[in-house]
C-alpha cells in the first residue's frame, strides 16, 4: 500500500487508562511522517513497532499541550540515540521559542539541526514536497491557531502497454514523453497518442487530519474528495451547546464535514474522556455518514486512494 496510517492515541485533553493523546504515523513508501506528539507518543511508537528513527518530518496542528507535549522527550531521546540527520518541524511560530527555552532550561545541547517551518495564514498551503508526496497545511477554527494537514501521494506516470511499443518501435525518449501523457508527432506526420499506447496510473493515495476544531462547512473545500479524513469528534450531540463553546466537533459534525467533501472514508477521534467508549460517537456520525469509524489505538489503515 501506498499510504498506511498508524493511530497512537485517540484521547482529547484528559487521557484514560486506555486512551492515549492525539498521535498518528503516516508511513508513504516507508518514509515516516509523525503528526501530532502528544504525551507517550514514542512510548506507542516502541509499542506498536514504529521504527521512529525514520521519522525526519513532525507536523504539529496547534499548541495546546495533548498535542504536543511529548515532543520535548522525544527530541531528547533522538539526542540520546546519537541522531545526526536534520529534524524538521512544522507547526505555529512560537514552538520555536518554546522548543529553544526547553533545551536551556534542561541544558540539552542536540547533535542534529532542528528546522523550524512555522505554519501561518488562512489559506491551503504546500508546505512540504518530495519525490512521492506533497503535504498542505489549512487553517481549523479552534481557540488558538489551529491547522489541518492534507497529504496526497503525487501521480505517477502512466504505464506503457509493452505490445505497443514493438509495434510502434518507440524510442527511450518517446516512451518517457508517453508515459508524462504527451503524444508523439513524427517526422513523417505520424500522430501515436498517449491514451492508445498507455495505462492511467493508480489513483493518488490521500490522508486529511482535522485536529480540534469546531465546525465551519469551509473545510469540506479544503479536504474535498481524500481517500481518508481523520476528523476530531470530542462530544457527541448531547454536548454541541459545549462543542461550540470550546471550539470542537460532535461526531454528526465530522461526519456533516466528511459527506460534503465527498470523502472515502471517515476516520473519528479526539474523544472526551466523558466516552468509555467511542461506539455511540460511531453511531451518531453513520447516520449521515456510513463510511466511518472510530479509530482505535494501535490500529493501522491501509489507504489506497
Amino acid at each position: 500500500m501506498s499510504f498506511r496510517l498508524t493511530i497512537l492515541g485517540t484521547s482529547s485533553a484528559l487521557p484514560t487508562s486506555d486512551r492515549y493523546p492525539t498521535a498518528h504515523v503516516l508511513n508513504v513508501y516507508e518514509r515516516l511522517y509523525l503528526i501530532d506528539c502528544g504525551e507517550g507518543t514514542q512510548m506507542q511508537m516502541r509499542r506498536y513497532h514504529i521504527h521512529f528513527g525514520k521519522i525526519n518530518h513532525i507536523f504539529i496542528s496547534h499548541l495546546h499541550g495533548d498535542h504536543f507535549f511529548g515532543l520535548y522527550p522525544l527530541l531528547s531521546t533522538y539526542n540520546l540515540m546519537g541522531r545526526k540527520t536534520p529534524l524538521h518541524i512544522y507547526a505555529p511560530a512560537s514552538i520555536e521559542e518554546m522548543l529553544n527555552r526547553h533545551l536551556e532550561d534542561f541544558d540539552i545541547s542536540l547533535g542534529y539541526e532542528l528546522i523550524i517551518h512555522p505554519l501561518a495564514g488562512r489559506t491551503v498551503k504546500l508546505i512540504l514536497s518530495d519525490k512521492r508526496v506533497e503535504v498542505f497545511s489549512f487553517p481549523l477554527k479552534h481557540r488558538v491557531k489551529t491547522y489541518g494537514f492534507l497529504f496526497r501521494e503525487k501521480m505517477a506516470d502512466r504505464n506503457m502497454i509493452r505490445s505497443k511499443i514493438a509495434e510502434y518501435h518507440l524510442t527511450i525518449a518517446e516512451i518517457s514523453s508517453l508515459k508524462k501523457g504527451k503524444d508523439i508527432l513524427r517526422e513523417d506526420g505520424e500522430v501515436i497518442s498517449y491514451d492508445e499506447v498507455t495505462l492511467a496510473p493508480p489513483v493518488p493515495a490521500s490522508y486529511a487530519f482535522c485536529s480540534d476544531t469546531g465546525y465551519f462547512p469551509k473545510l469540506s473545500s479544503f479536504v474535498a474528495g481524500v481517500g481518508l479524513l481523520y476528523h476530531e469528534a470530542t462530544f457527541g450531540d448531547e454536548l454541541d451547546a459545549l462543542a461550540r463553546k470550546v471550539g470542537h466537533s460532535t461526531a454528526r459534525q465530522a461526519a456533516t464535514i466528511a459527506r460534503d467533501a465527498g470523502v472515502g472514508r471517515l476516520l473519528l477521534g479526539h474523544f472526551s474522556a466523558r466516552y468509555m467508549s467511542p461506539e455511540t460517537l460511531e453511531e451518531e456520525a453513520r447516520q449521515v455518514f456510513p463510511a466511518t469509524d472510530a479509530a482505535r489505538e494501535g490500529q493501522s489503515y491501509d489507504i489506497t486512494s
